[in-house]
């Protein structure tokens, strides 16, 4: 009996030790799936979707050389996309703010301007 009560003292203290070095799971508000408007003509551009460090799109133009798949990091704000068909077309971030009415807005940017607005579905 005594030898239980030692063991599990024992396991007790060193229970805290053990969940302390685990990391953080970080989940990005990019994650999930997103329909996303051009900005250049407010027509529909594709679907998209971010999900535990990749992406795929689908271009609503048929032969986009942006549809395809690719990995991103995820952020606590956003994404960035680090290769694969967006990176590919210059597509390098994607920030998460709130429309008017409070509801998620992923934009996504080449390096001059915003250039698509994604909303989720």
């Amino acid at each position: 009996m005594r030898r239980l009560a030692l063991t599990l003292g024992l396991l007790m203290l060193a229970a805290p030790a053990v969940a302390q070095d685990a990391q953080p799971v970080t989940i990005s508000p990019a994650e999930g799936n997103w329909g996303c408007i051009a900005l250049i003509d407010n027509t529909k551009a594709g679907l998209l979707t971010i999900f535990a460090g990749s992406y795929g799109y689908a271009s609503a133009n048929f032969g986009s050389a942006a549809s395809g798949t690719g990995n991103a990091e995820m952020g606590s704000d956003g994404v960035k996309f680090l290769d694969g068909n967006l990176a590919t077309v210059g597509i390098g971030y994607g920030l998460v703010t709130f429309d008017a009415e409070g509801k998620d807005v992923l934009t996504l940017y080449n390096p001059e301007k915003a250039v698509l607005v994604c909303t989720p579905r």
